[in-house]
């Protein structure tokens, strides 16, 4: 393993790699006790300080600089990783979205999403939804990019004439309405796109391989009503929940 080592080590120590402005600097290659894997230390450099990122990103660029590699020493090995990001640990399990970031994506999904009509049980319903980002914002988790809003919903029309939510029952009636929202794969992609849009000049994960942008959403109020109840019993909308 000792010419081979050394190989390696020249390989990928010996000047920086560069891709979509990142800059990945492998700062320790070294084999574990046991000699049957390698860890890794690279650092990634930001194309702009205090821009947004995503370790699984680095992650996946990393996994393409090896397999290069591989193909030349025609071998493969295992290996661990640690990433640093403008020399830093990263922070928030690896996920970073600025402040510059975060405000736009709030104010594109408030104009790009400020009506919504649903095909429901009882007829379209139409009504007008206002936007706020949740108190935990965005976060990692396993495979998806988080995004967690609290909506505001008002002014309904249900077949095309004005509608009054039972506010007796308002936590099912939203509910009811948060279900079928989840349920319409044209809305549920309108909101991701907004994120994907928003975000692909910054975190691009569209060749990253299980990594994904998701939007969650829920009802805080309904015709100005606070409504407590976040998924209702009911799957979609009955009579009795508009007048």
């Amino acid at each position: 393993m000792g010419n081979l080592d050394k190989v390696i080590k020249k390989m990928l120590m010996t000047k920086p790699f560069h891709h979509n402005g990142f800059e990945y600097e492998f700062l320790s290659v070294e084999l574990d006790d046991k000699e049957w894997s390698y860890d890794i230390v690279v650092n990634v450099t930001l194309p702009e300080k205090g821009q947004s990122y995503a370790t699984p990103v680095f992650s996946g660029e990393i996994h393409d600089i090896l397999s290069n590699m591989w193909k030349y020493i025609d071998t493969s090995f295992s290996y661990s990783e640690k990433i640093l990001v403008d020399e830093k640990e990263p922070v928030n399990r690896g996920i970073f979205i600025s402040p510059e970031k975060q405000r736009e994506i709030l104010s594109t999904m408030r104009k790009k999403v400020k009506e919504v009509t649903l095909k429901t049980a009882i007829g379209p319903l139409t009504f007008d939804v206002y936007w706020k980002p949740n108190e935990k914002f965005y976060s990692l988790d396993d495979v998806y990019i988080d995004f967690d809003f609290d909506i505001e919903i008002k002014n309904f029309m249900l077949d095309s004439h004005y509608a009054v939510p039972n506010l007796d029952i308002a936590d099912d009636v939203a509910g009811a309405i948060l279900n079928v929202m989840y349920d319409s794969d044209y809305l549920r992609d309108k909101i991701n796109n907004v994120v994907y849009d928003v975000m692909s000049n910054e975190i691009d994960i569209t060749n990253i391989d299980d990594l994904y942008y998701q939007v969650r959403f829920y009802i805080t109020k309904i015709d100005g009503f606070e409504v407590g109840a976040r998924w209702g019993n009911h799957y979609d909308l009955e009579p009795n929940m508009f007048t």
